[in-house]
């Protein structure tokens, strides 16, 4: 893959602005935030948009051959219903500012209740924050001056 182009899936293109430290392993937490980093220092890196698994999957203990082990087809299902929200598909690619203008433009807090039920992140708030966050203007958590 292109050192140059992160490959991020529909759904966690709303996740990275959630991401507070948290997840599911050191290794999975410290391949997050640097992608995180990445996206909220460099917003004109451009992205592939995937439906199933990306860069931020390849460090979950989850990620096997055929798939996530923990979350099965329903992943890639959510993925599919995200990336339709956004406009976009599976291999499109883009500047990061212009994935999040779609997030921005098409996602409120109240939405990820349908988009992301079942995620066991969904109950902590950080998700619902981060949009609104984005929403108002702000930068991913965690900026300089953020």
């Amino acid at each position: 893959m292109d050192r140059d182009l992160t490959e991020l899936s529909a759904h966690h293109a709303l996740c990275v602005h959630g991401f507070r430290g948290m997840g599911y392993s050191e290794g999975f937490v410290a391949s997050l935030a640097a992608i995180v980093a990445r996206l909220r220092d460099e917003p004109g890196v451009r992205v592939r948009v995937r439906v199933g698994s990306d860069a931020v999957c390849r460090a979950c203990p989850s990620l096997a051959v055929g798939g996530c082990m923990r979350y099965g087809q329903s992943v890639v299902r959510q993925d599919a219903r995200v990336a339709d929200v956004l406009g976009v598909r599976s291999g499109d690619e883009m500047p990061w500012d212009d994935l999040r203008a779609r997030v921005v433009d098409r996602v409120s807090p109240g939405d990820l209740g349908d988009l992301c039920g079942g995620c066991p992140w969904l109950g902590y708030g950080v998700c619902a924050e981060g949009i609104a966050r984005a929403r108002a203007g702000l930068p991913l958590h965690g900026a300089t001056g953020a």
